[in-house]
């Protein structure tokens, strides 16, 4: 052994395939090109192919490993891992059990293992740091590198799961990576959102397969992987601000409105069915521009208008092979998404659809009513009343946690909704660090702040009330200039829409009137632009 496990760098492993080689190149030439631009770890993966020719093929990428100074692990075949001296061997559920792995192959080897639940977690952790030295963690995406798998696609939100149970485990020796269906456009993602519970542990690094065994120049893309995985920086919302937690003051306020009605933002809605009109009418009061569309084929030239921005709201789903494309173009376009899990608890249907889309993307802003985001949050499955959400045994702490938790876990802007409003920034500026987590600031350390302005019930009484916030919050987030803040942006859209809530439900006459004096109000207080006058309070929790 020749590595100092402690030392070993996982942050860029390359499992090879050497069925899927392009056209004049080997096994050797495509993982040379990886070793020499940034591959830190190989692992041998070769399924189909016979004993004697698969040690011929590891003792040749022994020595590239050795030239390169990268550890080799076999996958699967202890035997050859012992046979050629490999430096590791990594071993699946259904393979040899782990303690038997050790004793055959001795104290110093690295032993890596598949783990995809908390259980297996729990068993590594009182087998002690003898025995596992890393795991893999997955898997992530749906991959098809894998034939007939086993595992159902985890996303970032399951591999947080293994993360805290490693952490509540203190199995603090066990290095971590992140497999499974991992690709230039998520591996960023994959390493911002994967950060342990407590902040002290995020991924140690990811595997691939295909971004390098089947490319044509797989130099030039390890380059790519090694920049992405260096950079340290995931961008979704091009140069906007984003991680301030400076308090919002008039003259911010007024700023944000400023430059949404000097750039009037395209607001694609992706929405329910009652909230379409009513929500195209508060966005024009507020400036904008709004497009009800649901169709595939143009959301990638949509997301690339300046100022473009999706808000997104499940409560009645269009075909969702359009809504993850949409989700796509503009996390592509670094364009902001603001997502409305509507209903998030209330069946088991809903729950499953909006994780998966949840797993797809990266969203600016989470927003939700206290059953939605109590149902995000684990911490309990949100007391829902079909897609409203049942307040009655509801607290401010609980609210709070919540929001921070949904805040840190999506490295999002959450927003709670209720007579009470709860803000928290958890996206950290957009920056992440292989291995360290978020440094140690974890959910409890982030700042919640409330918006207030008393009871509104008739809120309660229209359609699409919460909805038409979203809307609210994607016009004033969509405006913003380069360089302008979504925290201020999201904090001056709520302010705004609960003060035009509490004027227009002093002068209506009913629900019906209502809807018309709530749209007057936004149109009334967005265009006067003087905040100083709203009614709604910030308070810092």
């Amino acid at each position: 052994m020749v590595f100092a496990k402690e030392d070993v760098d996982y942050s860029l492993y390359l499992v090879t395939d050497s069925g899927m080689l392009p056209e004049g190149t080997t096994l050797c030439s495509q993982i040379e090109a990886g070793l020499q631009n940034g591959v830190t770890l190989v692992q041998i993966r070769e399924k189909e192919t016979d004993t004697k020719l698969f040690i011929e093929e590891a003792l040749e990428v022994k020595k590239l490993c050795t030239k390169y100074n990268v550890p080799l692990i076999i996958n699967d075949r202890i035997d050859v891992a012992m046979a050629i001296k490999a430096d590791g061997v990594h071993v699946g559920q259904d393979d040899m059990p782990i303690p038997m792995v050790r004793n055959l192959v001795g104290p110093d080897m690295i032993i890596g293992w598949s783990v995809g639940k908390v259980s297996e977690v729990e068993q590594l952790a009182k087998w002690g740091p003898q025995l596992v030295d890393y795991i893999g963690i997955g898997t992530l995406f749906p991959t098809q590198t894998k034939k007939n798998a086993k595992k159902i696609p985890m996303g970032p939100q399951g591999a947080i799961e293994v993360l805290n149970a490693l952490e509540s485990n203190n199995a603090t020796w066990c290095k971590t990576v992140g497999i499974g269906g991992l690709h230039p456009d998520n591996i960023q993602r994959v390493l911002y959102q994967c950060t342990s519970t407590n902040g002290k542990r995020s991924l140690d690094g990811i595997s691939l397969v295909s971004d390098i065994m089947a490319s044509t120049d797989a130099a030039g893309s390890t380059k790519i992987l090694r920049a992405l995985i260096d950079d340290g920086k995931f961008k979704f919302g091009n140069d906007l601000k984003i991680g301030s937690y400076i308090t919002p003051d008039v003259q911010a306020i007024h700023s944000v409105l400023e430059q949404v009605s000097h750039n009037r933002p395209l607001i694609q809605h992706i929405t329910n069915k009652v909230h379409q009109n009513f929500g195209a009418n508060v966005t024009l009061a507020l400036g904008s521009s709004p497009i009800m569309s649901e169709i595939e084929s143009e959301v990638g030239e949509l997301s690339r208008i300046p100022n473009a921005t999706l808000l997104l709201n499940t409560g009645s789903i269009a075909p969702v092979e359009m809504v993850r494309a949409a989700i796509h173009a503009y996390n592509e376009a670094q364009r902001p998404i603001v997502f409305d899990p509507v209903g998030y608890s209330a069946t088991t249907t809903r729950k499953s659809l909006n994780d998966s889309l949840l797993s797809y993307g990266q969203f600016t802003c989470i927003k939700g009513n206290s059953g939605e985001i109590l149902g995000l949050s684990g911490l309990n499955n949100g007391n829902m009343k079909g897609v409203d959400a049942d307040t009655s045994h509801n607290d401010s702490n609980l609210l709070a946690k919540a929001t921070r938790i949904v805040a840190f876990r999506f490295k999002t802007i959450a927003v709670c909704t209720g007579e009470v409003d709860y803000i928290c920034d958890g996206t950290f500026g957009g920056e992440f660090l292989v291995s360290q987590g978020t440094q140690g600031a974890s959910v409890d350390s982030l700042t919640v702040y409330t918006v207030q302005n008393g009871n509104i019930p008739i809120m309660g009484d229209i359609t699409a009330s919460g909805c038409s916030l979203g809307s609210t919050i994607a016009s004033l987030v969509g405006g913003l200039s380069p360089e302008g803040s979504v925290f201020d942006a999201i904090v001056s859209a709520i302010l705004l829409y609960k003060s035009a809530g509490k004027n227009a439900s002093l002068v209506c006459e009913g629900s019906g009137s209502f809807h018309v004096k709530l749209i007057d109000n936004l149109y009334q207080l967005f265009h006067e632009n003087e905040p100083s006058k709203w009614s709604a309070t910030l308070q810092k929790v």
